[in-house]
This record gives structure tokens, C-alpha cells and sequence, in this order.
């Protein structure tokens, strides 16, 4: 299965649109924080595009996203999910609850986390860590991206599909 992963879209919708049209994945993960600091109408492209993919999509709540009424476009937010894949546990969440540091009591073997705007792939103490960065506003020396959970591999891609990390797991 190929999971594409994102985060802190903050209504950047060309960048978003350009990715899901150019990746291919079977499920998508949005890791929060959809729209600007604070809801614009004019933003809920993303949302409406998020709509037409909901059976592919697992959806976490951002701090950005509280004013967002998903029931309006038939969507559910997880403030943060534990899923089986290939064989590992991988908990996902936004960042600004758990995060590497400060995780919940019960997590996988796979933390993957938004908020930060920075991009990160790393393995300490048996824990893998990911972050896919931000395709609206990268922070540091991000660039736009996000990560990819193929098989037996996380991969952080940016934007213009150049590879930053890969990961055997």
C-alpha cells in the first residue's frame, strides 16, 4: 500500500492540488492544518477537494482547524490515529498535543507528526520519526513537502518530486 502524507497545507491549494494529481498513493493522510491562520471561505477549495477523496482519506485535526465544520463537507478529524501498516504500528497526529519528545501513552512503532513546518526522518531508541514538513509555509531549511509510506520504505519527497530521506523500515 503507498500512503501519501501531508501536512500544514494552510490553503496553499495549487501546491496542494499538485501533489494529489501527481502522486500516486491508495490512501492519503492530511496530518492538520488545512486552511490559514483562520478560516477563509474562499479556502474551502481544499476542503471540497478533500470531499471527492474522503474514501481515501484519513484526516487529523491541526490547532489551525478548530473552526473547521467538516460535518458541512461529510469529513471526520482524528486528533490522532494508531493504524496497522505493513506489519508496524504507525501513530499519526498533528504535533501540537504528542510529539517526538512527548508522545501519548500508547503509540507505534511509527510516530509521524505535522506542526512544525519542518521536515525530519529519523530512528531513535526503536521508534521511527517522521514529519513530512509543510507544503504551504516550510520552516528552516524545508523545503515544500511531504512523505510517502511505501511498502517496506518512508520516503520525504518535496514538491518538484526530488527525494530528501528515504528510510528502510
Amino acid at each position: 500500500m503507498r500512503v501519501l502524507i501531508l501536512s500544514d497545507i494552510h490553503g496553499a491549494y495549487d501546491d496542494f492540488m499538485y501533489v494529489i494529481n501527481n502522486e500516486r498513493f491508495d490512501k492519503i493522510v492530511i496530518l492538520g492544518d488545512l486552511l490559514g491562520y483562520g478560516f477563509f471561505d474562499d479556502e474551502s477549495e481544499i476542503l471540497e477537494e478533500l470531499k471527492k477523496i474522503k474514501n481515501k482519506l484519513i484526516l487529523i485535526r491541526g490547532n489551525c482547524d478548530r473552526y473547521i465544520n467538516y460535518e458541512k463537507y461529510d469529513l471526520y478529524a482524528h486528533d490522532e490515529i494508531s493504524l496497522t501498516m505493513n506489519n508496524h504500528i504507525v501513530t499519526f497526529t498533528h504535533g501540537h498535543i504528542y510529539s517526538k519528545g512527548f508522545l501519548p501513552e500508547y503509540h507505534g512503532d511509527i510516530f509521524i507528526q505535522g506542526h512544525t513546518h519542518i521536515s525530519m526522518l529519523t530512528k531513535e531508541q526503536g521508534i521511527i520519526y517522521a514529519n513530512p514538513g509543510s507544503i504551504g509555509i516550510p520552516r528552516g531549511l524545508s523545503k515544500k513537502g511531504y512523505l510517502l509510506f511505501d511498502n517496506n520504505k518512508l520516503i520525504l519527497k518535496t514538491i518538484d518530486n526530488k527525494i530528501i530521506k528515504e528510510m528502510t523500515i
